[in-house]
């Protein structure tokens, strides 16, 4: 038979016989008088062989259609069953947000927080999707420990968070040492607890200067100056 034959009754593309011949999985037939290649049921047979490991999804580079396939059968299956684990782990984390309120976006270790802070009395929503997009990068910093320690945190340690969170981003532009002072003490309290979590990856100057510059727009004066005077307590 014709490769137009052969392909036709394989069901794949004269084009495929080619890349076949190519890469060595279908040996060159005999060709005719007027040289056109001539196959016999036996290439078909091969053919067939071949299509049926690359429709179960092994690579063209390991199949040998002249030898038994039980091993690379096997690895297939085992990635096949190490895809379906994580498919599942997606679908899991796909339901848990759809009953959430929670926004898609928000990483996996602030969604209580941000839930929490959003629920504070006060709070505007604007100020919450700044923390928001503070998470988002903060995600960026962790090493994948450090960010599944986050997501385990009690919710005496989350309430503490957003009880903390709330009252920086109620500091009004005007607010007296004292009161900035007893906000400082409570982040650096909190931010002290938090410390054996955090394992931040390295960054280059430029880079931690960008975020820097970010997270201050974010910032009134007197919310950036709490900022820094509890960063200093957690100096001394």
């Amino acid at each position: 038979m014709r490769s137009s034959d052969l392909a036709r009754l394989a069901g794949v593309s004269v084009r495929t016989l080619r890349h076949y011949h190519q890469i060595g999985l279908l040996p060159e037939p005999d060709r005719s008088a007027n040289g056109y290649r001539v196959y016999t049921a036996a290439d078909l047979v091969r053919v067939l062989r071949v299509r049926r490991l690359a429709d179960l999804g092994m690579p063209l580079s390991r199949i040998d259609p002249a030898v038994d396939t039980e091993e690379e059968l096997a690895l297939l299956d085992r990635e096949y069953v190490r895809q379906i684990e994580e498919l599942q782990q997606r679908r899991a984390a796909i339901g848990a947000l759809r009953q959430s309120t929670v926004r898609v976006d928000t990483p996996a270790f602030a969604q209580k927080y941000i839930t929490a802070l959003d629920q504070r009395d006060g709070v505007a929503s604007q100020p919450v999707e700044a923390e928001r997009d503070a998470a988002v990068l903060l995600e960026l910093l962790l090493d994948s420990g450090s960010a599944a320690r986050l997501t385990v945190l009690n919710e005496g340690e989350i309430a503490e968070l957003a009880d903390v969170s709330a009252a920086l981003l109620a500091l009004p532009d005007d607010a007296p040492d004292a009161g900035i002072d007893a906000v400082a003490d409570a982040l650096a309290s909190a931010l002290r607890r938090l410390q054996p979590v955090f394992s931040p990856l390295p960054l280059t100057r430029e880079a931690a200067q960008s975020l820097e510059d970010h997270v201050d727009d974010q910032l009134s004066s007197a919310q950036r100056d709490t900022i820094r005077r509890a960063l200093h307590r957690l100096l001394r």
